[in-house]
C-alpha cells in the first residue's frame, strides 16, 4: 500500500496527465528525479507560426499537499534548498515549481461515480528561474500567486511562452 504522501504524488502526476491530455501534450516521467524533475510536458512540432522552439518541452517539480498556507494574494509554501536551487537554475528547458492542493478531508481527493470522475482542488505554478541565492540551509518559503492556476489553458500558455523563448 501507498504512504499518505506517496498517493498524493500520484494524484499531482496524474492532474497534470489529464491537463497535458486535454490540450494534445504529453506528460513523461523521467526515470530517475533529477534536477528536481518529476514530469515532463512536451510538444511535436511548432506550436503556431511565430513559435520559435520545434517541440518545445516543459520540465516540472511537482508538491501536494493538503493544507495550503495562503497570505494576501499569495500561496506560502516551504521548499526544500535543494529543489529552489535546481529551479532557479539557468536551464536548457524550463522548470517549473506545481503545488497541487487537495482537500484536507481524504475522502474528498476522488469521487467517482459512472457518469464522471472527480479530482478535487487544484494545481498552482511559479517559474523560480534566476530567484536570488538564499541563507536557508534546509528550507525557505516560496511565494506564488494564487491566480497562477495551472489549468489546461494556462499550460498551453506557459508552453507557448518556452517555444518563443519567453519562459
Amino acid at each position: 500500500m501507498l504512504t499518505e504522501n506517496q498517493i498524493k504524488e500520484e494524484l499531482s502526476i496524474a492532474y497534470i496527465h489529464a491537463i497535458a491530455a486535454k490540450i494534445g501534450f504529453s506528460c513523461e516521467r523521467p526515470k530517475t528525479d533529477m534536477d528536481s524533475v518529476d514530469v515532463e510536458i512536451k510538444s511535436h512540432g511548432k506550436l503556431e507560426s511565430d513559435s520559435i522552439i520545434y517541440s518545445p518541452e516543459i520540465k516540472l517539480q511537482l508538491k501536494s499537499t493538503s493544507c495550503i498556507n495562503i497570505i494576501g494574494d499569495n500561496i506560502h509554501f516551504s521548499l526544500p534548498i535543494n529543489n529552489y536551487d535546481d529551479l532557479r537554475s539557468n536551464s536548457m528547458t524550463p522548470r517549473l515549481l506545481v503545488i497541487f492542493e487537495l482537500p484536507a478531508n481524504k475522502e474528498e481527493w476522488i469521487h467517482h461515480t459512472s457518469e464522471e470522475l472527480i479530482m478535487r482542488k487544484c494545481a498552482y505554478w511559479v517559474n523560480l528561474y534566476g530567484e536570488p541565492d538564499t541563507q536557508n540551509q534546509s528550507n525557505i518559503t516560496v511565494k506564488i500567486p494564487k491566480q497562477q492556476v495551472l489549468s489546461p489553458n494556462e499550460l498551453y500558455q506557459l508552453m507557448l511562452s518556452a517555444s518563443k523563448e519567453e519562459l
